[in-house]
Order: C-alpha cells, then sequence, then structure tokens
C-alpha cells in the first residue's frame, strides 16, 4: 500500500519537470480520477450484491416449482386410487383440476430455466415422465368408469404408476440439486467479484484521500511560499522607503548646505555689486531672482526632509507643512494636534509625516476639495492620524481592491499602508461621494524629548 509520504515524494521528484501549479493540477486530478473509480467500483458492487440475491431468489423459485409440482403430481395419484377405490364421479372433477395443476407446474419449471440448456432436457423428460403417469392414471379411471376394472389391472398400472414416479423422484431432485450447485458456483464467483471490487474501491478511496492531502499540501507551500515572497517584497518595500527616506535627507541637506550657500553668497556679491552701481535695473531684478531661488530651494529642501522633524518634533513639522500646504494649494486645511513633552520614535514621527505629507497631495491631486481636516491625537494606547477631506471620494472598484489587497490605490497609497504596516500599525481607508478619509493607527512607543531642547519646543505627537 502507497504511503502518503511516498506518493508526495513521487510528487516532488515528479515536479522537478513541473511547476507548482502543475504539480496541484496533477494531484487534484489523480485524486479525482481514483474517486470515479471508487464511484465504479462502488456501482459494480451493488450490481454484483443485486446479481446475487437476484439468483438466490431465481434458485428458491425453481425449487418451489419442484416442490410444487411433487406436490400435485402426489395429489392427483391419491385422487385416482380414491376413485378406483370407493367409485365416487365427484372425484374425477377435482383429479382433473389437479392434473392440469401438474402440468402448469411442468410449464412452470421450464420458463424458469429457460437459461440453462441443461435444466431444459431436465423439463423435457420431466414432462414427458409426467404425460406418462397421467396416461396411466387415465388408464386406471376408465377401467373403472366402464365396469372393467380389476385387481390384477388396476395392480399393474399402479406398478407402472410407481416406477414412473420413482424416476421423477431421482430427476427432480437431481435438478433440485444441480439447482443448489448452480447457486452455489453463482454465489462463489460473486464473492470473488465483490472481493476484488471492494479491493479496488478501498485501494481507490485511500488514493484518493491521500492523493487530496497530497493537493493540500502543495496548496499550503504554494501559500506558504506566497506569504514568504510577500514577506520579502514587504521587506525589500519597506527598506526601499527607508533608503527613499536617506536619500531624501541627503538631498535636503546637499540643497540647503551647498545650493542654498552657493546661492546666498551669490546674493551677497550682487548686494556688493548693487552698492556701486545704485539704481541699476538689472541688478535688482537678479537679486529679486536670487531671493525667490534662495525661498524655492528651502521649501524644497524642507519638504524633502523638514528640519523640523528632527529639531522640534512632529508638531512643529506638521504646523509647518500644512501651512506651507495651504498656502500652495489653496486648500483650507484645519489642523488639531495635541501638544505635550514627550516625542515619539523617530521612525514613527518620520512615518506619519510621510502618510500627512501623502494624503494631503493626494487631495490636491485628486479629490477636488477646497477643505480638509486634518489630527493627530491619542487614543488609548495608539496615536490616531486622520486626514479627511470633501472632495468626490473614490470609486466603490478601487477602493474594495484597497480594502481586500491594498492594489489599486497608486503606489502613493500601498507606500503608506507598507510604512505603517512596518511599525506595526494600521492604515484604513473609507470613502464616499462626499469624501475620503484616511486613517493611520500606531501604537504608542514614546521617547523623552532631548534635555537641550527648550520647553516651549518640545511637543508630543498625538
Amino acid at each position: 500500500m502507497f504511503s502518503r509520504g511516498f506518493i508526495y515524494n513521487h510528487f516532488e521528484s515528479f515536479g522537478s519537470r513541473m511547476s507548482s501549479i502543475g504539480k496541484v493540477k496533477a494531484a487534484l486530478v489523480a485524486a479525482i480520477v481514483f474517486l470515479l473509480l471508487s464511484s465504479c467500483s462502488a456501482y459494480f458492487a451493488f450490481s454484483r450484491l443485486t446479481t446475487s440475491e437476484r439468483w438466490v431468489h431465481h434458485t428458491h423459485d425453481v425449487q418451489s416449482a419442484l416442490a410444487q409440482f411433487a406436490m400435485t403430481t402426489a395429489r392427483a395419484g391419491r385422487l385416482r386410487a380414491e376413485y378406483v377405490d370407493s367409485g365416487d364421479a365427484s372425484l374425477l372433477m377435482h383429479q382433473a383440476e389437479v392434473v392440469g395443476q401438474v402440468r402448469n407446474a411442468v410449464a412452470s419449471i421450464q420458463r424458469l430455466t429457460a437459461d440453462n440448456a441443461q435444466a431444459q432436457v431436465n423439463c423435457r423428460v420431466l414432462a414427458d415422465l409426467s404425460e406418462r403417469r397421467i396416461a396411466l392414471m387415465d388408464q386406471a379411471i376408465e377401467l373403472k368408469r366402464t365396469g372393467r376394472s380389476s385387481l390384477e389391472g388396476q395392480a399393474a398400472i399402479t406398478r407402472q404408476i410407481v416406477s414412473a414416479a420413482a424416476e421423477t423422484d431421482v430427476l427432480t431432485q437431481n435438478m433440485y440439486d444441480a439447482e443448489e450447485q448452480l447457486l452455489a458456483q453463482r454465489q462463489a464467483r460473486a464473492s470473488n467479484s465483490s472481493t476484488i471490487t471492494e479491493a479496488i474501491l478501498i485501494t481507490s478511496l485511500f488514493l484518493a484521500l491521500v492523493l487530496f492531502l497530497v493537493h493540500h499540501q502543495l496548496l499550503m507551500d504554494q501559500v506558504e511560499a506566497r506569504a514568504r515572497a510577500e514577506s520579502a517584497q514587504r521587506a525589500l518595500s519597506a527598506r526601499l522607503l527607508t533608503l527613499q527616506d536617506v536619500e531624501r535627507r541627503k538631498f535636503a541637506r546637499e540643497l540647503h548646505d551647498s545650493v542654498g550657500q552657493h546661492l546666498a553668497a551669490l546674493k551677497m556679491a550682487i548686494s556688493i555689486l548693487q552698492a556701486r552701481y545704485a539704481g541699476d535695473a538689472t541688478l535688482q531684478d537678479c537679486i529679486k531672482m536670487l531671493d525667490d531661488s534662495i525661498a524655492e530651494t528651502r521649501t524644497i529642501s524642507h519638504l524633502l526632509h523638514p528640519p523640523l522633524l528632527d529639531e522640534a518634533g512632529l508638531n512643529s513639522a506638521c504646523r509647518w507643512f500644512v501651512e506651507g500646504f495651504g498656502k500652495r494649494s489653496g486648500i483650507d486645511v484645519s489642523l488639531d494636534i495635541l501638544d505635550g513633552v514627550i516625542r515619539l520614535p523617530e521612525a514613527t514621527e518620520l512615518v506619519l509625516f510621510r502618510v500627512l505629507q501623502e494624503s494631503l497631495t493626494n487631495v490636491h491631486r485628486h479629490s477636488g476639495a477646497t477643505r480638509a481636516d486634518v489630527s493627530m491625537l491619542l487614543s488609548g494606547n495608539e496615536v490616531v492620524l486622520r486626514v479627511r477631506d470633501y472632495g468626490r471620494g473614490m470609486s466603490p472598484a478601487i477602493l474594495q481592491s484597497l480594502q481586500e489587497n491594498g492594489s489599486g490605490g497608486g503606489v502613493g497609497l500601498a507606500g503608506m499602508a507598507e510604512r505603517i504596516r512596518e511599525i506595526g500599525g494600521k492604515l484604513q481607508i473609507h470613502s464616499s461621494a462626499i469624501g475620503t478619509e484616511i486613517v493611520a493607527r500606531v501604537p504608542v512607543q514614546r521617547r523623552p524629548a532631548p534635555e537641550n531642547i527648550p520647553p516651549n519646543m518640545q511637543e508630543v505627537q498625538g
């Protein structure tokens, strides 16, 4: 008998030439084939059982017909003897009826054994013996009825009837025994066939069960492999996001410390020239463009990585970003943040700021809203960030895709969800025709504020 491990190892070795999906399909198809084979085996087993029962009933019917024949024949003989002894004419009618029953019994035996050639030969002999006995009984009755009956004549007829009866008894017993032997042979064949069918049925069911278990194991292997791949993908995404933040911080520092300083030095040099050539409109235009460039460079640097996030904390960075976002986009943004004296871990503050940044950017790009609400408060042991707009909302298909597998909302939403998941939080998105709300929940892991920051700049992130 094959074991589950043997079949699984066989599929694994065979799987080197097949894809994982191919192995799963092969196991399922094989299991279904064995189930079908089990069903066919069960059908044949029941058919054999029904056939065996039918042959038993058939044998009993033949034997009953033989017993009925013997009884009616004996009754006909008794009526003949009673008439010969008494001469009662009323017995003749009963005797004729019984003779008819004898012939009917012979016909019934012939009909029941129509499928057996030897039994048909015996039936013809039985019919001849029956007709011979009936003829002898008719002869005895005729002698009595005509008044020519004598003891010697009736005795001679009786001896012939007894001889025919003995032959009939031997023949009916042989036929009875033949039916018993035939029944035994048929039952033996049916038993052997049933044994084979049961073996096939049990083996097929066992193999089908094993293959279903193999199929389940292969599916579980696929699920585990997919889970590992998704975990690796999430780890890679988190690593890429971390590297992205590092690069943003590096670019922000380079813009501020290099480009910004060069622009400031250039402005100082042009200011010296302006002092020498007072009233030169070109120099005034140059200074204005430099002021704009310095302001734009500072804005880009702060958007890449606001220095307030490291120096003063999340609250100050959020207030600065929300205020600047409102001015740049023309969207009225209300902000509700609880101040305090405790800081969150650096990674948590950075993630929450990026979620706020991406959420408001999506409000400006996609919602068409003119108003938005932002709140970041403590709720139990969680920090809850909410960004609510009053725009056109997301389509139901995109929202369902986001809720089921996190896809369909673009790279920004996927990045937010990955950032929140990486620090043990959860991102929820609710959208309807009257707007969209993004809720980020992050477990609280507080850190003390640095001692060198003045108290009026220390803030807790809610």
